[in-house]
C-alpha cells in the first residue's frame, strides 16, 4: 500500500491498496461475470447534469459479496486518512463504456466518496481519468488497478469520457454517509 497523493483532509489517492490475492478475485469475478451482472443505465437514477451530453454510465449496486464488506472495512480504516463519523458505505460497481462518463459535480449529499479502480490494464489513450479541482489545487488521477481515491465532499470532481472502444473502464464506487 502506498500514498501517491494527496491534499490533506480532502483527497488521497493510494495505490496497491489490497492484497493482491483478493484484488485479483474481486477483478476476475467482476470481468468473467460481467455479462450475468444486472447492470442499469445511471439515466433515470443520477440528476441529468450528470450525464447531460454523454453516454451515462451503467452501474448496479452491490451490498451483500463478502469482498465487498472487506473493501469497505479497509476503505474506512485504511493508514492514510481515518473516515469518521459516518454511519453507512454503500457499494456500486460503475461500468462505463466508450463515451461514458460523469459531470462536474461535489457528491454533497455524502461525507466522503471513494472510487476503487479494477481494471488492470488501462492505456493512457482509454481516457476515463478522475479530474478534481478544490480553491487551490487541481489535477487528475489515472485509471490503475487496485487503487483507491478517496475525498472529502464537498470536492469538485469529474470522470473524463472513456474513449476505448473495447476496454471498459470498471470501478467500485462507495458514497459514505
Amino acid at each position: 500500500m502506498k500514498l501517491v497523493y494527496s491534499i490533506p483532509d480532502k483527497l488521497y489517492y493510494i495505490q496497491n491498496f489490497l492484497d493482491y490475492s483478493m484484488y485479483k478475485g474481486i477483478h476476475d469475478a467482476i470481468f468473467k461475470e460481467r455479462k450475468k451482472i444486472n447492470l442499469h443505465t445511471s439515466k433515470d437514477i443520477w440528476p441529468e447534469n450528470l450525464i447531460n451530453n454523454i453516454v451515462p454510465p451503467k452501474r448496479v449496486d452491490v451490498d451483500k459479496y463478502p469482498p465487498f464488506k472487506k473493501l469497505k472495512t479497509l476503505t474506512h480504516h485504511n493508514k492514510f486518512y481515518q473516515l469518521k463519523d459516518f454511519k453507512t458505505i454503500t457499494t456500486t460497481i460503475h461500468y462505463m463504456e466508450k463515451g461514458a462518463g460523469i459531470n462536474w459535480h461535489n457528491d454533497n449529499k455524502w461525507k466522503y466518496g471513494a472510487t476503487f479502480y479494477i481494471n488492470r490494464r488501462w492505456n493512457d489513450q482509454f481516457g476515463g481519468e478522475f479530474m478534481f479541482k478544490t480553491e487551490y489545487n487541481h489535477g487528475y488521477i489515472p485509471v490503475i488497478g487496485n487503487s483507491l481515491v478517496i475525498i472529502k465532499s464537498p470536492m469538485d470532481h469529474k470522470v473524463n469520457p472513456v474513449l476505448s472502444p473495447i476496454v471498459p473502464r470498471i470501478s467500485i464506487q462507495m458514497f459514505i454517509k
